[in-house]
């Protein structure tokens, strides 16, 4: 189980939120929480330190879908992620 705290930035905004996988084997799930608003992660592939989930996050106002690349090196989670509101890059750190 990987706990990783995640920091956006964009622009002049900055958001925290946090990232809970499991993996077994190849198969990636968990939980993305950011911006206030939860998304359960299914269906997603592990392939030596490189993951990849894609999902949609929504609240009453926001409906987010995104393609998740990530790369572990050490305790740094290195995400590349890919929205229809924008592609940003993003940095996670474990903390359990």
């Amino acid at each position: 189980m990987e706990f990783m705290k995640l920091l956006w930035r964009h622009q002049w905004e900055e958001w925290s939120g946090k990232v809970t996988l499991l993996s077994n084997g190849e198969n990636l799930n968990g939980v993305l929480e950011i911006m206030g608003m939860k998304n359960n992660l299914a269906g997603g592939k592990v392939r030596g330190n490189q993951c990849y989930f894609k999902g949609n996050i929504k609240n009453n106002a926001l409906n987010i879908q995104y393609e998740i690349m990530g790369e572990l090196q050490a305790n740094i989670l290195n995400i590349y992620a890919k929205t229809n509101m924008g592609e940003f890059k993003l940095q996670g750190k474990k903390i359990g």
